[in-house]
């Protein structure tokens, strides 16, 4: 069934309800729908591709440099509306879902940031690299710790804070991955700044946070993470959890 036709507003309004109803489903997701996904919603928030190509080694990156990169010039309001459609087909009951969630008011404002939330959904789509190909941010997405250590210290690593093509840093992705053995290696061993900010302005905490990883939040609290830390849109990591236990964590008083 076609979509049907809206004002721009109204557009919008149901294009931020389907990017906040994405969290629901991400998890039954295959890579290709993530990555059609990922390209539509970064064209209709930010218009054509407007990165560098990402460097050879950088797989998962590549990936969604290329499906982002293979919309051309659409239009933000097509891809919008390709968005809200795919959406659609993956879940046609979503409309009524995320108006639940919102209390029926079909604003499309509800206390969940819309968007990107979780990258780690996508981590399938990374291709195989031999050993001597890998850097610190594959050990680290592969959840190696003794390959991390061994590689700042190889290669005299003295910055645990530098930054990938995406503006993600390596606590980033072990905090989006939920890996807690590979965060207590991060900011224990190598010194991580726990309240590292990405190219967006998020925190481990908001990633974590996100993705509903309640141990790897738990341990970036105890470990001194700022929970007032907002984003480039002014979100806090609370505002963007995923589950009443993460919540809960986050407002607890210390």
């Amino acid at each position: 069934m076609a979509e049907a036709e809206y004002d721009l507003p109204e557009l919008s309004a149901i294009f931020e309800r389907a990017a906040n109803h994405l969290k629901s489903i991400i998890g039954k997701l295959e890579n290709k729908q993530l990555l059609e996904l990922y390209a539509f919603y970064k064209q209709a928030t930010e218009g054509p591709c407007n990165l560098p190509r990402p460097h050879w080694y950088e797989m998962q990156a590549k990936h969604k440099w290329e499906a982002w990169q293979a919309l051309g010039d659409m239009t933000r309001e097509t891809a919008m509306k390709s968005y809200v459609q795919l959406i659609s087909e993956l879940d046609d009951g979503w409309r009524e879902a995320s108006l639940e969630r919102s209390g029926g008011s079909g604003s499309g404002d509800n206390s969940s940031k819309s968007g990107w939330v979780a990258v780690s959904c996508m981590s399938n789509t990374d291709e195989h690299l031999d050993d001597a190909e890998k850097t610190i941010f594959d050990w680290v997405k592969e959840g190696n710790a003794e390959k991390v250590r061994e590689f700042a210290r190889k290669s005299s690593l003295d910055d645990s804070n530098i930054t990938d093509s995406e503006g993600m840093g390596l606590i980033h992705w072990a905090a989006d991955r939920g890996n807690l053995a590979m965060l207590k290696c991060l900011v224990k061993d190598l010194m991580a700044d726990v309240d590292m900010r990405d190219g967006d302005g998020q925190t481990a905490l908001h990633y974590a946070a996100s993705c509903g990883h309640a141990d790897v939040v738990q341990f970036l609290l105890d470990n001194g993470a700022d929970r007032s830390v907002t984003d480039v849109d002014g979100m806090l990591p609370i505002d963007v959890a995923s589950g009443s236990e993460i919540v809960e964590c986050l407002n607890k008083v210390d």
